[in-house]
């Protein structure tokens, strides 16, 4: 890992500030009577100093994000041990705030966010000589925790762990021993916290081995929910190493750009993976570049995404590492990272800088900000594609994206739940007000229910996915996000794994025509107490002006349940006063319970019907928004009357693995995505029925032109009929695509509405 920039005494700072004399030696004075070696740097990498813009050495940088603001901390350097800065825009940046009143020393600038060493460090708690390594800043509840590492001896580093109310500091380390040393014969460096999408925290770090003969490896392991000691009975997992099956001039090697090692790992996930970018080569050099790998789960293991440095070098940047990755408050994925700006590859021969000037153009390791995304399999330092503007409760559709996966986060969804970070991930701006998820339930234990609502609120009686013993089985879920940006989820019993895809986000604000507005999960109907069973003669039920939905709403979108009934069949569910359509909401089997999303529009009376074809079960609706009445704005919904879209037992063949497109824009009342003067289409809600597959397993739907997406809308198994609710953008031509990944069954479309593009 690289090493602080080089120090010369504090004096040399103020002489550059005062011409007066009397103000330099007063300074001598001070520093000698404290017994503190203060340091500072030379004139190409300034003085941190509070309030100023910092533009200079920043070396191996880490940002965290609080809010809308962003905190950037680095190696040692500009007389702090550890620098921190903070921006609203990451653009400017400007360094902490300077102690008033100091009570670390007398200087008037000292704003240091780790002013106190560890007292197991060399030399103990003297600033004297010292410098930090790597730091990586994450929150755990209130408090901020910062790893970093430090020298034990001349020869190997250990990590610390340090907290601070704030992610200004100061942060301290009061422990006697360090938080983490491997035995390999470095030590350990380069820490950093990893928070997953269910807030489970984790550290990776790297064990420091000799080239050529012990392998640098990089680790991860499980945080205790404060992040202040591992987990209860976790252990470190590892994620990458150096492969000593390849050599280089007698040396072991992993590719030949990565050098004689690997080093400073970062984690993040985005766009349905896990991530890790890490640094290798040597630090002095412009051979010092960035790799990547995706990793299996936060525990890895992890494989190499590409064979190349994620970043070349440049005319004016070289040896472009030490660099960490991190999601701002829009969702969008970043790159935060060091170089050298050429033609040097080291710090100053004369760290002193006595000659007027003569610093300011030599070695520095300078930071720099790239947006980075997802495509063709890897990370790729571009922006990702802009988003389709809606007006606020419009909703913007995206290929769909994982955000949940608990077989890799290790934690199974039970009766204690679990709060599931979605704003500000994943492309999913600080602004959102609710998120169109697709779940799916796997491998559960025992039979159960699965219930999804706002973070911060309790839990209500409502349901969102029923599911027996060892099932795999998907639904729909539209959910209003809760405080900190958070979904809840948790079962009733049966701890399965849980798979979440996200369709989709609605704008913040107040919404429009058309716009969304969730609410918490609202029981309107339970036949089981408020009878009779829902059988082939329709039951009509009023909605709008009840249960939080007010009188003027246009849509509903609902969570239905089929329980007990006497036969198979279907249930429809259609707009009071229009003639019932030949379409299916939800389909079972005799006793089964099942749920669907269903999103209606609203009839008559404010009301929607309900029929079944036979069976006569008993039907729960769970109502989790509606959307407003008047014309849409963009993004908003326009529901229909159901209407069928494709039906491949008379329009075959069945859908496979090579998948087949339907165009749906133009027809079905759904408009052209482009037409002037009026509201064109972006995507649709559907309601999608799987039957008679030959052998089990999943479908997916995604915008006709794009790339298939890691997601599935709905799991069967062979001979099975099961629907569900699918939220999906348009693609080329106005159409979707679908496909198995085996069975071939016969796929059913009904479409429910269209969300509108702003008008041309």
């Amino acid at each position: 890992m690289s090493g602080p920039a080089p120090y010369t005494e504090r004096v040399n700072q103020f002489r550059r500030r005062s011409t007066r004399l009397f103000v330099v030696l007063a300074m001598i004075i001070v520093l000698i009577l404290a017994d503190e070696v203060a340091v500072s740097a030379y004139a190409g990498a300034p003085w941190f100093k509070p309030g100023v813009p910092y533009t200079q050495n920043f070396p191996d940088p880490t940002v965290v994000r609080d809010g809308t603001t962003y905190w950037a901390y680095s190696t040692s350097t500009g007389g702090s041990l550890m620098p921190a800065m903070s921006s609203t825009d990451l653009v400017n940046w400007t360094p902490r705030p300077a102690y008033s009143p100091n009570p670390y020393n007398s200087d008037p600038y000292f704003n240091d966010a780790f002013p106190v060493p560890p007292s197991w460090s060399k030399g103990g708690t003297s600033r004297s000589q010292k410098a930090q390594w790597g730091p990586g800043v994450a929150k755990f509840g209130t408090t901020w925790v910062a790893f970093s590492s430090w020298e034990v001896n001349d020869t190997r580093r250990c990590i610390s762990m340090a907290t601070a109310s704030s992610p200004a500091g100061p942060f301290t380390d009061s422990s006697s021993t360090p938080f983490q040393c491997d035995g390999d014969p470095a030590g350990s460096i380069d820490a950093e916290p990893f928070v997953d999408v269910d807030g489970t925290g984790y550290l990776v770090w790297k064990s420091a081995g000799i080239p050529g003969s012990t392998p640098t490896r990089l680790w991860s392991r499980r945080l205790a929910p404060d992040g202040q000691s591992f987990g209860y009975l976790s252990s470190p997992s590892l994620l990458l190493s150096t492969n000593p099956g390849t050599f280089i001039d007698g040396i072991p090697q992993e590719d030949t750009w990565e050098g004689h090692g690997i080093e400073n790992p970062s984690m993040v996930h985005h766009g349905g993976a896990y991530w890790l970018i890490y640094s290798a080569n040597e630090w002095r050099s412009g051979s010092y570049r960035m790799g990547q790998a995706r990793c299996d789960g936060p525990r890895g293991p992890c494989t190499r995404s590409s064979a190349t440095p994620l970043l070349d070098n440049t005319i004016s940047e070289l040896g472009r590492g030490g660099g960490s990755i991190f999601t701002d408050a829009s969702g969008q994925l970043h790159l935060i990272n060091h170089s050298w700006n050429a033609p040097y590859t080291d710090y100053p021969s004369n760290p002193n800088c006595d000659s007027p000037g003569l610093c300011a153009s030599q070695g520095q390791r300078r930071f720099h900000l790239q947006s980075l995304s997802v495509a063709g399999g890897a990370l790729r330092t571009q922006p990702e594609a802009p988003t389709d503007f809606a007006a606020p409760g419009g909703l913007v559709n995206t290929s769909p994206v994982r955000a949940l996966d608990t077989r890799e986060t290790g934690r199974c969804v039970d009766g204690s739940g679990q709060t599931i970070a979605i704003r500000s991930r994943n492309s999913i701006p600080a602004n959102a007000t609710a998120v169109a998820l697709n779940v799916t339930v796997t491998g559960p234990t025992a039979p159960g229910f699965l219930t999804a609502w706002p973070g911060g609120t309790s839990r209500p009686t409502a349901s969102n996915l029923n599911f027996q013993s060892g099932q795999t089985i998907a639904n729909m879920v539209t959910a209003k996000i809760g405080t900190n940006g958070s979904i809840n989820i948790s079962t009733n019993q049966g701890c399965p794994n849980v798979i979440i895809d996200i369709a989709g986000y609605y704008a913040g604000g107040t919404p429009g025509g058309g716009g969304f507005v969730g609410i918490t999960p609202t029981r309107v109907l339970d036949t089981r107490s408020n009878g009779p069973c829902v059988s082939t003669t329709k039951r009509t039920l009023k909605i709008a002006g009840t249960s939080g939905v007010p009188a003027d709403a246009s849509s509903l979108v609902l969570n239905v349940t089929a329980t007990e009934p006497t036969a198979a069949g279907y249930l429809t569910v259609w707009p009071t006063g229009q003639v019932r359509p030949t379409a299916s909401n939800l389909n079972f089997t005799s006793g089964q319970t099942i749920p669907n999303m269903v999103t209606v529009k609203v009839g008559a009376t404010g009301s929607i019907d309900l029929v079944t074809n036979q069976g006569c079960p008993h039907v729960i609706v769970d109502v989790a928004g509606y959307y407003r009445g008047g014309l849409a704005t963009a993004g908003g919904f326009v529901g229909l009357t159901p209407v069928r879209a494709l039906d491949t037992r008379y329009d075959g063949p069945c859908v496979a693995s090579v998948g087949r497109s339907v165009t749906i824009a133009g027809r079905f009342g759904v408009p052209q995505s482009t037409n002037a003067g009026l509201p064109g289409s972006n995507a649709v809600a559907l309601n999608v029925t799987v039957t008679g597959g030959t052998s089990g397993g999943f479908l997916t739907m995604w915008p006709a032109g794009q790339a298939q997406p890691i997601a599935s809308n709905i799991n069967f198994v062979s001979g099975q009929t099961i629907a569900n609710m699918v939220v999906v953008r348009l693609g080329s031509n106005g159409a979707i695509s679908l496909m198995t990944n085996q069975g071939c069954p016969d796929v059913i479309i009904d479409v429910a509405g269209y969300f509108t593009l702003p008008l041309s």
